[in-house]
């Protein structure tokens, strides 16, 4: 991986624009403000290993309808998302045309066309998801082709694990996140971007101090980094209890190889989403390269390693319901830290203190969003174009979209995920009333009358975050 770390007698202490955060989304807003002020000074600060980068252990899903779910429009926060995530998806190819400019080398391979299965067997997500996916699609008049599953090449799923229903969807797509990590380091370098590897221990008063002692103060700064954004954000007096916090959406997936990569499958494959950012996808890259992914377990502080569980929850997925022949690829973890807000919803745009911005809490979007999210973010810098929503401003209260027994519906269908057998009706409707009797304790616990994120209900219930500080859903549309 290219970056120009550069030396601390060297590091521009009065930048026009400091970046915090070397993720895509924060290389992004740098590009875009020096490619727009060629005389402009601009820094990025971050690890140049980037330990826990979301960014580089994505799949990197350059996909909008596909992440689309029952209930996604319903909100104008929701509809704030798409609309961004759908936009950047129509930008990404001229995106990659403009860097390869500035750059001078091959841009990454983006993949065009994803495959999306309905699996009713797995998932009672699926249907739901599938059918907003199709609305979606409808509405936007976009292209896509309905397929028979048995159709699909490398499609080899478990029997009763087929899928039911199979699109797929030509403009939405996927690369591979170590090669457009890389090829945005190397475009930053082209256009004089200045790289400071060190991590922000605070800012205060419009200084940025880092850990190793040094300090920087920037015209305009911009938090950009992920779900280590959450303690700089709330160590500024200014804005705690003013912006939702960000928490740690700790995902593994699995980047593999295949010496004899015949059997397997040659397009993007996926589920919809299955609540608490759970769902299967595959990712072809080339020489029998591909990725699995992925899973989600939120907390407060960063996990370094994934769970045993995660780990079982990819593998058992990926052979039972896409091929049985995945397992005899070598593999290798990457794990990731997609930062969750204590809504759910991204926080992006200006802050009350004048000069300082914030752009995070995008989940597993972020790389998929960073070309639209950078372009409207340097537009409000400098006072042009298309603008961020208002509904994803950072400093708000955090906003449910869902009411209690809706949240309530949500988490009991995400702890229920799993293949089911034919004769398991009556034990899985056992099991279903065990995981409702728990997750009414957790509401109870946590004093909520309106519905949470799945992946956020524990965070509430042990009192990490409160239910006090949320706009119900009453008042939040």
């Amino acid at each position: 991986m290219l970056s120009r770390a550069i030396d601390h007698d060297q590091t521009p202490t009065h930048p026009d624009l400091a970046v915090i955060g070397n993720g895509a989304i924060g290389l992004a807003i740098a590009i875009e403000y020096r490619r727009r002020q060629p005389d402009a000074t601009v820094v990025v600060i971050g690890p140049t290993t980037r330990p826990g980068s979301a960014s580089m252990a994505a799949g990197i899903m350059v996909a909008a309808h596909a992440e689309l779910e029952a209930g996604t429009l319903t909100h104008p926060a929701g509809r704030a998302k798409f609309e961004i995530i759908r936009a950047a998806v129509e930008h990404w190819p001229a995106w990659l045309e403009e860097l390869t400019a500035i750059a001078g080398i091959e841009p990454p391979l983006l993949r065009r066309g994803t495959v999306v299965l309905d699996n009713p067997n797995v998932s009672d997500f699926d249907a739901s998801n599938f059918d907003a996916i199709l609305k979606g699609l409808d509405d936007d008049d976009a292209p896509f082709e309905r397929l028979d599953p048995a159709d699909i090449s490398g499609y080899r799923p478990s029997p009763h694990l087929r899928a039911s229903r199979a699109i797929r969807i030509e403009n939405d797509g996927a690369a591979d996140a170590f090669a457009v990590m890389d090829f945005l380091d190397r475009a930053a370098t082209k256009l004089g971007v200045h790289r400071i590897d060190a991590r922000v221990e605070s800012i205060t008063d419009a200084v940025i101090r880092l850990e190793d002692g040094r300090s920087i103060r920037a015209a305009t700064t911009v938090i950009a980094c992920g779900a280590a954004s959450d303690p700089l954000i709330q160590g500024i007096p200014e804005l705690t209890g003013r912006v939702p916090r960000v928490l740690y959406g700790t995902g593994v997936g699995l980047r593999c190889r295949m010496s004899d990569p015949t059997t397997l499958p040659d397009t993007v494959l996926r589920t919809p989403n299955r609540g608490a950012g759970l769902g299967v996808y595959y990712v072809p890259s080339t020489d029998g390269r591909f990725y699995l992914g992925a899973t989600n377990v939120v907390s407060m502080v960063p996990r370094e390693h994934p769970r045993l569980g995660s780990l079982h929850l990819v593998l058992q997925s990926a052979m039972d319901e896409i091929s049985p022949e995945l397992r005899h690829a070598e593999c290798r973890t990457v794990t990731g830290h997609r930062p969750i807000t204590e809504d759910g919803h991204a926080l992006l745009g200006a802050t009350s203190i004048p000069g300082l911005w914030i752009a995070t809490g995008t989940r597993r979007d972020g790389v998929t969003a960073a070309p639209e999210i950078a372009t409207r973010l340097v537009n409000e810098i400098l006072d042009d174009g298309v603008r961020l929503p208002d509904a994803l401003r950072p400093e708000r209260r955090p906003v449910s979209t869902l009411d209690r027994e809706a949240g309530i519906e949500l988490a009991v269908r995400s702890r229920v995920i799993g293949p089911r057998t034919l004769d398991a009706s009556t034990s899985g409707r056992r099991l279903e009333d065990t995981v409702r009797r728990h997750v009414e304790r957790l509401y109870d616990r946590a004093g909520l009358s309106s519905g949470v994120p799945a992946e956020l209900l524990d965070a509430y219930a042990d009192g990490h975050l409160h239910a006090a500080d949320l706009v119900p859903v009453s008042f939040s549309k």
